[in-house]
């Protein structure tokens, strides 16, 4: 009887096909550069886009805290904060779906301040007030309006 290898998560995957430390590290690190298809719950929304840089490189994190969020979300799945949904890279795109116990982190309360998402024509839908300015520039931010945690068009 031949035994059969799943492996649930998209970094099982990667790990499963030993890549060299340079590759594994450079597919991880783009985990975040991604798009969520389908419906999202209300709350949300302003993650739909032809783009999504989830960002947590600009949310101030600690290293040990930073790798603990970049594992979860491309594994088990990463919790989002006040809902409970969790979000999870499962290649080529992530996902939103119920929290089940299994997600090894949560996001920081400030996490959407991260997120820049672009639409289909190439501009911003969502900026987040700690997206830095050379992952904005080019964009004349003068048509968004304040939305609390980031801005969005006018």
């Amino acid at each position: 009887m031949a035994v059969q290898l799943t492996q649930k998560t998209w970094l099982e995957r990667v790990e499963a096909n030993r890549f060299d430390a340079w590759t594994r590290d450079q597919m991880v690190k783009e985990m975040p550069h991604t798009y969520f298809p389908g419906f999202l719950p209300v709350a949300l929304m302003f993650l739909q886009g032809r783009f999504v840089d989830l960002g947590f490189e600009n949310l101030g994190l600690a290293a040990d805290e930073y790798r603990k969020i970049m594992l979860a979300f491309g594994g088990t799945g990463l919790c989002i904060p006040d809902t409970r949904m969790r979000m999870r890279f499962v290649y080529p795109h992530a996902e939103v779906e119920p929290t089940d116990g299994s997600e090894t982190a949560t996001l920081p309360s400030w996490w959407k301040e991260g997120v820049l998402v672009i639409n289909d024509q190439g501009m911003p839908t969502w900026v987040g007030k700690r997206v830095r300015p050379d992952q904005t520039a080019g964009f004349d931010h003068r048509d968004y309006q304040d939305a609390g945690e980031g801005w969005t068009p006018a």
